[in-house]
């Protein structure tokens, strides 16, 4: 008797806690009908991987001292058909040869590749499908997946399987690896991944916006120049100043950095695989109240191309020819101006 009320007392206490933490425990996060695949916090993912049949890419978030940033490692694959050479033997032409040729760029993301993370996290389908029929496994594209999405999550990785496009809404057919379970995807989750390398390059070169730079710097063979920027808050007021003389209004160097602030990257110098012979031309310093970038600005000898460096960059990146050298050519002429 003892031990059949110790029984029920046991129950009892689970079924207790059992209410308890469904009253106490957050609600479900609202995806507006949608199914969820995988669950995860953004935070967490530590690589995306797309493997197409012609293009391939991997986000990684990388950390320094600056904060996490995504690194974008993409290969393109195109086809060429070479001519066949003739059988000496029958004279009659061999069949053509198929050439395959990878393009790979590497570069850091803008905000987009966040955005990556946060729709994965957690990832949701449009709807999920019961399919029994190796026939519509062919029509889907899952029988054979030719792609697929990964995930590196909290030390494991999931795989997304991915078919062919539903047709009229063009969104994805795809297959949880682990499950077997098959969802139609959004086409938005994975075209960022297929076409990282015009969709998620971040060609900026500092990382404030304009309106909170109170002053810049600029050097060059040894020489500087500053200037504050006044009434920063207002674009049709807002203009720099030499240090010191708030009331006058250096137009030489107005138009010199609106022409810097607006410059961007064209593309990435792979780290594996640097430019060499770089000369610095001039560097331009930015400050706010309460932090400081320095854009650092070089030629590949006295003929080549031009980069950009800074902390926000993380790397190397490739600047427009005509816009640096003139930039470059100005500077020393706006110092000799500031000086006089």
């Amino acid at each position: 008797m003892i031990r059949s009320t110790q029984f029920f007392a046991v129950l009892l206490v689970a079924a207790l806690v059992a209410s308890w933490w469904e009253w106490t425990a957050e609600e479900p996060v609202d995806l507006e009908g949608k199914v969820v695949v995988l669950e995860g916090d953004a935070e967490a993912v530590q690589a995306v991987r797309w493997i197409g049949e012609d293009t391939e890419a991997t986000v990684t978030r990388l950390s320094d001292e600056r904060g996490d940033y995504f690194w974008v490692d993409y290969t393109r694959w195109t086809e060429r058909t070479k001519p066949a050479p003739e059988s000496s033997d029958t004279g009659e032409a061999a069949e053509p040869e198929v050439e395959r040729t990878a393009t790979r760029s590497v570069f850091k993301s803008a905000k987009r590749a966040l955005s990556i993370m946060k729709n994965l996290s957690p990832l949701a389908a449009k709807r999920s499908l019961e399919v029994n029929d190796p026939a519509k496994l062919v029509q889907l594209g899952l029988d054979e997946p030719a792609s697929r999405l990964e995930i590196d999550r909290g030390g494991k990785t999931e795989v997304m399987e991915i078919g062919t496009e539903a047709y009229g809404t063009r969104d994805y057919y795809a297959r949880h690896q682990g499950s077997g379970r098959i969802y139609m995807l959004e086409r938005d989750l994975i075209q960022p991944l297929k076409y990282a390398r015009t969709r998620l390059p971040d060609r900026t070169l500092y990382s404030f916006e304009r309106a909170s730079i109170a002053m810049a710097t600029l050097s060059v063979d040894g020489q500087s120049a500053a200037w504050n920027q006044t009434h920063a808050d207002d674009k049709q007021a807002a203009h720099w100043s030499p240090v010191g003389a708030p009331d006058e209004e250096a137009e030489q160097a107005n138009d010199w950095l609106d022409k810097l602030l607006n410059l961007k990257g064209t593309k990435y110098a792979d780290p594996d695989d640097p430019p060499t012979d770089l000369r610095p031309r001039f560097a331009l310093t930015l400050k706010t109240v309460d932090d400081s970038e320095t854009l650092e600005v070089m030629q590949v000898g006295d003929e080549g191309d031009w980069y950009g460096r800074s902390a926000h960059t993380r790397g190397l990146i490739k600047l427009v020819r005509s816009g640096a050298s003139d930039l470059s050519e100005e500077a020393s002429a706006l110092l000799t101006s500031s000086a006089e």
